[in-house]
């Protein structure tokens, strides 16, 4: 292995991590698209592993956090699965994460900002539209019908 190509590879894995963390999977994808070799990528991914840059436990339970703000929970399951975190550890995220986390109460609160949007439209077409919106944004139907059903 070249020491000058494990150096490069480090410094673009670092310039990865500023923008935002990342997953084991996410990095080696990025790395591979670069065309970094296997072995460059697995030390860069150990010698990362080691200096606690590289956590998918810690990156998981980050990445749900912020995104349960926006988004719903089976959007964020989806995002994790295709960022390489296995299915054992997002069941675990999801069953911690369901006593926290009241998806009624963020679909109320999307709802209430997207009505000031959707205000000179008659009110069929306003709670499909924000049907819409909010089943594309990973929520379930039972707490998006929930919230509509009072509009």
């Amino acid at each position: 292995m070249d020491a000058d190509m494990l150096k490069k590879a480090k410094g673009y894995a670092l310039r990865l991590f500023k923008l935002r963390p990342r997953s084991c999977v996410e990095l080696a994808e990025k790395m591979r698209g670069k065309g970094y070799e296997a072995d460059v990528i697995a030390r860069v991914q150990a010698d990362f592993i080691a200096m606690g840059y590289l956590d998918d436990d810690a990156f998981a339970k980050a990445w749900m956090q912020s995104r349960l703000k926006k988004y719903g929970l089976r959007r964020v399951v989806r995002e994790l699965s295709d960022k390489g975190i296995t299915k054992d550890k997002i069941e675990l995220l999801k069953e911690a994460g369901r006593e926290e986390y009241d998806e009624t109460s963020v679909v109320r609160g999307i709802v209430q900002r997207r009505l000031r949007i959707y205000n000179n439209i008659e009110p069929l077409k306003r709670k499909r539209r924000l049907m819409d919106y909010l089943l594309r944004r990973g929520f379930g139907l039972e707490s998006v019908n929930k919230v509509l059903r009072v509009l």
